[in-house]
């Protein structure tokens, strides 16, 4: 049975009475774990939902597949389909076991909710713009059309707006590329000391146009390799270092730390000293004793205010305090983040001390990405 599992292209485990897996070809330890061999089945699917059916296929019944949906690692939904293989008769020596197999309904299900997503989000967000073009046309048509002081004023307000609409345009589509395939880990190799050379390099100029230190500190290590998409792991640094950037007031440092930790046992950051910091768990990531990379990138700005912490994340949430209108974000970088780092399978935490909760001790927010790594060092 083995054989006929391992040569199936879909994903099928053989399972006993008890729902322990005794074989998974390579496409089902894909899908679910390579160490899922061993473990009762429930511990990767919902065990309630899948126990009747398995019950059912025991007794030689036919039932349709079981759509099962799942949140951890990450969201993804599952058709389950039980036929049995071998069926236990008084006298038999052998043990009734049976074929789960299995597939992945995630990509379908998650374009049709991203789709309905995007267009809702894009209504919304882009309706405020396309008013505010309309009503500077209406002035310039009418009583501005003679006033070349008023023209150019109302002109530059319109670019504003244009460039804005691009930007939440691009960030929406950013969003909906990540989020879709966001249920797949990635198959390629990335250096995350790369990716924040990359980043630095790219956001040097804006650091020097506001006056801002930018600071990197890398280990002496050559490589530093995780499994992931460099380009979207250089794009998780240059939204979290544009805006600590954008936030950071001039004269103030930026700072971004990537260390080796041969044995990660849960700490998000070095020990705080301060009883004044508040932290959040954005993308949980189990302690468990393997190697990993820890990037930290700090500011010295306001800090984020403990009102503001749990909401981080969130689609369009934006904690921009008193920038200029130009240069605040289309509130979706940060989602953009933990989109990637939850696609990367990896953790991503905060901390701040707020300014408005402090007189002597200085404000700032850090964010700690943690990424298995696959190049042990030491």
């Amino acid at each position: 049975m083995e054989e006929i599992a391992d040569s199936l292209p879909r994903a099928v485990a053989i399972i006993d009475t008890n729902s322990t897996v005794l074989h998974a070809n390579k496409a089902a330890q894909k899908m679910l774990s390579p160490e899922m061999v061993g473990r009762p089945l429930g511990a990767f699917l919902p065990a309630s939902a899948l126990k009747p059916l398995m019950d059912r296929a025991f007794e030689g019944e036919i039932s349709p597949p079981l759509s099962v949906h799942i949140t951890e690692p990450t969201e993804r939904y599952i058709d389950v389909d039980f036929s049995q293989a071998i069926s236990a008769r008084p006298g038999d020596t052998q043990t009734a076991v049976m074929f789960a197999v299995l597939a992945d309904r995630t990509l379908a299900a998650k374009e049709r909710e991203l789709r309905a997503d995007f267009l809702a989000n894009a209504s919304h967000e882009l309706k405020t713009p396309i008013a505010s073009l309309k009503g500077y046309i209406e002035t310039l048509r009418g009583h501005a059309k003679d006033d070349p002081i008023a023209r150019e004023k109302f002109l530059g307000i319109m670019s504003e707006q244009a460039e804005r609409m691009g930007r939440l345009v691009t960030d929406l589509l950013s969003l909906r590329r990540i989020e879709s395939s966001e249920h797949i880990l990635p198959s390629e190799t990335a250096d995350v000391r790369k990716a924040i050379e990359a980043a630095r390099n790219a956001l040097t100029p804006l650091a020097e146009t506001r006056d801002v230190n930018l600071v990197v500190n890398l280990p002496e290590t050559p490589t530093s390799t995780t499994s992931g998409k460099t380009d979207e792991c250089v794009q998780l640094f240059l939204n979290l270092m544009e805006n600590a950037i954008k936030l950071s007031p001039p004269g103030s440092t930026v700072t971004t730390n990537l260390e080796y930790l041969p044995n990660w046992s849960g700490e998000a950051f070095p020990q705080s000293a301060s009883p004044a910091t508040k932290s959040r768990s954005i993308v949980a990531l189990a302690s468990s004793d393997k190697p990993v990379w820890r990037a930290i990138v700090s500011d010295e700005g306001p800090g984020v205010s403990p009102t503001h912490l749990p909401r981080i994340g969130e689609r369009f949430y934006r904690i921009a305090g008193d920038l200029p209108a130009q240069e605040k974000g289309t509130g979706l970088g940060l989602a953009i983040v933990k989109h990637i780092v939850m696609r990367h399978r990896a953790g991503l935490f905060v901390q701040s001390i707020h300014a408005g909760t402090t007189k002597n001790i200085p404000s700032g927010t850090s964010f700690s990405i943690v990424f298995k790594s696959t190049n042990p060092i030491f």
